[in-house]
């Protein structure tokens, strides 16, 4: 098994046309997502305009919840999705056109051609082959017997986790196949 904690320091931020998003985790590492070369993709955005359209990502599937502020999330011939923060993550076809109204800040699962997860959640967590945790505020992993103290805005990232024991407190939970 592989673990790994990233913090602010490991985060790269960039610039989308409705305001900044900052990449806490790209699998796999060397991966680009400017090329849109990745299997699965951890950010958080900054949505700094009260209407902005989404980037569209053709072949990628998308999960996505508010952590501050709000936001209604509208495609083509679909009802509106009204999202308020750490509402059960919303998951949509990243090649759909994806208008959005409010402003909040989000965190997101991006997955090219792999399948998971992302869920809120704590207590017993649901093993993949790559797992990643976002404590909310800050919180605690416990993996086996080992304790992770992490800090706010922090991720563990945990591989080739199947078979250990993981439980945390209540944090986004992203799951990979990879």
């Amino acid at each position: 098994m592989e673990i790994k904690i990233l913090t602010q320091k490991d985060f790269s931020v960039g610039r989308w046309s409705g305001g900044s998003t900052t990449q806490l985790y790209i699998y796999p590492e060397n991966g680009d997502y400017g090329r849109r070369d990745f299997k699965v993709r951890i950010s958080s955005a900054a949505v700094e305009l009260e209407e902005s359209d989404f980037t569209p990502l053709p072949g990628v599937t998308r999960y996505i919840t508010p952590v501050t502020g709000g936001f209604t999330l509208t495609h083509p011939g679909k009802p509106p999705v009204v999202m308020a923060p750490y509402d059960a993550p919303y998951r949509f076809d990243g090649g759909a056109a994806t208008h959005c109204d409010g402003r909040a800040t989000d965190f997101n699962l991006m997955l090219k051609g792999v399948c998971g997860s992302m869920e809120i959640g704590e207590g017993e967590v649901a093993l993949a082959p790559l797992v990643c945790i976002y404590p909310i505020g800050g919180g605690e992993v416990k993996v086996d017997d080992k304790l992770y103290k992490l800090e706010n805005n922090s991720l563990i990232v945990l591989k080739n986790c199947q078979n250990h024991r993981i439980k945390t407190t209540k944090a986004v939970i992203c799951r990979a196949e990879i």
